[in-house]
This record gives C-alpha cells, structure tokens and sequence, in this order.
C-alpha cells in the first residue's frame, strides 16, 4: 500500500472499519475523503470500488476500478473485482475477460478463479466453471466452499445432459414420467440412474426397429 499522509490514513482506515461494519455507503464518503488528499492512491480507488459493489452500485465500482487500473494496471485483485461488478451487472463474456486478465497476472489469485467459475456457470458453462474450482483446490486443497461449487457444476452438467438425452430419445420411444421429473424437479441424485434407464429404454427401441425389418 502506498504511503499515505496522516489525514488520508485516517480516512482510510475508517473507512475500512464501516465496511466490517457493513455500513458501506458512509464507508464511501470516507473513501472519498481520504481520495480529496490522495487522488492517485490505486488501493484507495480499490477500497471505494469494493464497497460501493457491497452497496449495490456497481456502476459506480466499474469506474473506480477503471481509475485503479489506470493508475496500476498490474493490480491482479482491481480486476477481480472489476470482472465480479461486471458479472453482477450481467456483462458475463467482460467478466470472464477481466477474471483472465486478473489471472494474467497472478496465476494462483483463488478469488479471481472463484469469480471466472461463478460466472461461468451463470453461462451455463459448467465444465470450464469446475475446472476453476478444480485449479482453486489445486492451491488450497482444504477450501471446501470450491469443492463444493466443482461438484454442483458437475451436478448442473449431467442434468443439461439428461434434459438434451430425453428430447433425443422422446422423437422415438414413450417416455416414463418419472424420467423427466428428474430434470423438473432437479433431482441430481437420481441423474445417472435415469440416464442409464433411458439409454436401455432407447436400445431397446432401436434393436426393435431394427429386428422389425
């Protein structure tokens, strides 16, 4: 961290005592006064950044981020944040951007690789969303909020697989319905079973056809 005059570390630290108090707004104001003294302070524009995303004014986060990177560019957390503001703002493909350039710079930044992974599965993206948290556990092999996340990308990517297998199999066999309310009721325990039994179901079907020639 830069050094700072007295008056502006003062204003910092405050600051930084609203925000675990989760006062966030004020914490802003002090952010901003510690930023009257020390306009060039790269940390100083992070700090605001950080708590105007807590206070939902992500708008407002994106251009202090811009003028944090502007000033240090190499700054691997700035660009997290940037790419968590972003993606909370639904701008998913620049928040992957931004996750990647955070990890440009620091390849074992855990929170840069926990955004890209959250992001990646609001697209849908599942297998790359838990290989991030796969590379997470790869540094910290005791973090079990990233195991955690890994298996419920797993979990979301055989149910899309299930869902795309039953509308492959409805075009040549009758399905039972308890089939598809495990994708409708998001059963994940029951996904393998249900695949295994449509896979029979549609084998059956097909050496029928092929018998009935």
């Amino acid at each position: 961290m830069a050094t700072r005059e007295e008056g502006t570390g003062v204003w910092y630290h405050r600051g930084q005592a609203l925000c675990s108090t989760r006062d966030y707004d004020k914490a802003v104001v002090c952010y901003d006064r510690a930023l009257g003294s020390s306009p060039k302070d790269p940390v100083l524009w992070r700090r605001k950044g950080f708590a105007l995303i807590k206070a939902g004014r992500y708008a407002e986060a994106v251009a202090c981020f811009d003028r944090a990177l502007a000033l240090d560019p190499q700054d691997a957390t700035a660009w997290q944040r940037m790419g968590y503001t972003l993606a909370c703002m639904g701008k998913n493909e620049d928040a992957v951007a931004c996750c990647d350039e955070a990890l440009r710079q620091d390849p074992d930044h855990i929170l840069a690789l926990q955004s890209k992974g959250w992001v990646l599965g609001v697209m849908c993206r599942y297998d790359d969303a838990a290989a991030c948290y796969e590379a997470v556990l790869t540094i910290d092999p005791e973090r079990g909020s990233a195991a955690w996340h890994r298996e419920r990308m797993r979990e979301r990517r055989d149910l899309e697989a299930l869902a795309s297998e039953i509308r492959e199999a409805e075009r040549i066999v009758d399905l039972p319905a308890c089939i598809r309310e495990v994708v409708r009721e998001r059963d994940y325990g029951n996904v393998e079973l249900a695949r295994a039994v449509l896979r029979e179901l549609v084998g059956r079907a097909e050496r029928a056809a092929v018998q009935g020639r």
